[in-house]
């Protein structure tokens, strides 16, 4: 006993070993596994202001500028600037070859033509209508036709709703005459069948020769004979009543075969449905023709509106291309071609020897008199901190030579959905092709969310944070990555205002001691 006792108690004490020694190596393990975790730095999403300056650059331009262009067709002779160039009112761009000016020729040949166009035009004739009114007089005449012979097809379904009622009363008068007659038949039938039987008892008695036999059919005979008797009044009596219900039922299957016949007649004429169908129709095709014949008239009123439109536009282009006719015969011998306002040279189109027609671009001039401005892509985000009017810092020019105001903002043609166009409106030293950086916007707004910069990271699929997700174990807090989508709706030096799946109290990280994936286990910086 005291062995087992004993015995039991150096079990107790192994089994608390063990279980102590699981501990100590669980303890460890998840020790050494944190160890090996990335480490990571956070901060809390937090409500608060953030300074909305908006940053940008651009090239330089002048505000409006002018395209150089000659009234005929030239030879270019020499180019006398090239893109860049500065040019003053009056400096030579280009020279012209001698030679024949074919631009008069086609101008004069333009002008011959629109004046002939216009000729023919005023010799359109009149819209003619008879065809059309003599089809709508058809058409009604049609209709009344079809009218009518719906009339008579009403009239025809009256009869002949009367004739099957009459055909139909006449059937069931033949069939009740055919039983009276069958009736009559069955009875007679059965008389004639024992007068039959009284017939061929006597012929047997006749032959008989045996005295019982004999006496067996006259007893058989004696019986028969009474029957036959007592049945003949009623025998003779059904014979007539048989002929009378015959010759009825004769006449009465002459009348139903009448009602038959005319049910015939009448069903062989065209049915109510189809007159209405084709009144309907009829009606249907005078109403097209109506339509058609208003609409004829309501496209001929227009078509004369626009015609009257064409003569007048005619009249216009005949007296422009006189006045450019004039202007060429007056130009004919124009060498050269002069800039009129002072600018820079952005773009030359031609070159030596090339053959330039009337009113194609030879260059385009920017012209410094117009002003300067500045052309930056902002984010719609971004578009919304800034105000038309609102004055920029121009960054990358240190004293205070040059000021720019927004002139405009407006959306980006190339990406209307993302991207909006901000104008400056610069003033001061600066020359054309020279870049400028900008910051504009400087009010504070409040924000639900607001994270430090360093936690806006940003890849193929748009900017996001990481945040801390912690969930509590029997062996301390379990830490992992959760990713979440952003805007940004403005940044400062230090802060972002975020919106999207971050809140207020998230802990998002800023800084890791390894690249982190969203589910990723971590341990906090310590």
């Amino acid at each position: 006993m005291e062995k087992e006792s004993n015995r039991k108690h150096i079990i107790k004490k192994a089994a608390v070993i063990f279980l102590v020694a699981m501990l100590i190596l669980t303890f460890f393990s998840n020790t050494i596994m944190n160890y090996s975790l990335p480490e990571v730095a956070t901060e809390p999403v937090t409500t608060g202001t953030v300074s909305n300056k908006v940053r940008g650059q651009g090239t330089v331009e002048t505000n409006s500028d002018c395209e150089v262009t000659v009234s005929g067709t030239r030879v270019i002779k020499e180019v006398k600037v090239e893109a860049g160039d500065e040019v003053k009112k009056g400096d030579v761009l280009f020279t012209f070859e001698e030679g024949e000016n074919t631009e008069l020729d086609e101008a004069q040949n333009t002008l011959d033509d629109l004046e002939l166009s216009y000729a023919k035009s005023l010799l359109k004739n009149a819209p003619d209508y008879t065809e059309d009114n003599i089809g709508i007089k058809d058409a009604k005449d049609e209709l009344k036709e079809a009218v009518k012979a719906q009339e008579k097809a009403e009239k025809n379904d009256k009869a002949l709703k009367t004739a099957k009622k009459e055909a139909a009363q006449a059937k069931s008068d033949v069939t009740a005459a055919q039983a009276s007659v069958d009736s009559l038949q069955s009875k007679v039938d059965t008389y004639e069948t024992e007068n039959a039987a009284l017939e061929e008892l006597q012929g047997k008695l006749d032959k008989a020769t045996d005295e019982s036999k004999i006496n067996s059919l006259q007893s058989q005979i004696a019986q028969l004979q009474a029957l036959v008797d007592s049945h003949d009044a009623d025998y003779q009596q059904a014979k007539r009543d048989l002929a009378t219900t015959t010759k009825n039922l004769t006449a009465l299957q002459k009348v139903q075969e009448e009602k038959d016949a005319k049910v015939t007649e009448l069903s062989a004429n065209p049915t109510l449905e189809d007159a209405k169908a084709a009144v309907k129709e009829k009606r249907k095709t005078l109403d097209a023709l109506v339509r058609g014949l208003k609409t004829k008239k309501k496209e001929d009123a227009l078509t004369a509106e626009s015609d009257a439109l064409d003569n007048e536009a005619a009249q216009k282009n005949i007296e422009e291309q006189k006045e450019k006719v004039e202007k060429l015969k007056a130009s004919d011998d124009m060498k050269e071609v002069k800039a009129t306002e002072d600018g820079i040279v952005s773009e030359v189109n031609c070159k030596e020897g090339d053959n330039v027609t009337a009113d194609a671009p030879l260059a385009k001039i920017q012209l410094s008199s117009s002003g300067y401005i500045v052309k930056v892509t902002v984010t719609k985000a971004q578009s919304k901190l800034i105000r038309t009017g609102d004055e920029a810092t121009v960054e990358n020019i240190w004293d205070d030579s040059v000021s720019a105001t927004v002139k405009s903002i407006r959306a980006d043609t190339e990406n209307p959905n993302q991207s909006m166009i901000v104008t400056f409106e610069v003033k001061g030293d600066v020359n054309v092709g020279q870049t400028l950086a900008f910051a504009v916007g400087e009010r504070n707004s409040q924000y639900d969310a607001v994270v430090p910069n360093n936690a806006v990271r940003e890849d193929s699929k748009g900017k996001f944070v990481l945040i801390l997700k912690v969930k509590g174990t029997p062996l301390g807090n379990r830490y992992t990555v959760k990713r979440a989508d952003v805007e940004v709706l403005a940044s400062d030096d230090t802060s972002s205002g975020v919106s999207g799946g971050v809140y207020e109290y998230d802990n998002v990280i800023t800084n890791s001691s390894k690249p982190l994936e969203e589910g990723m286990q971590v341990r906090l910086v310590e």
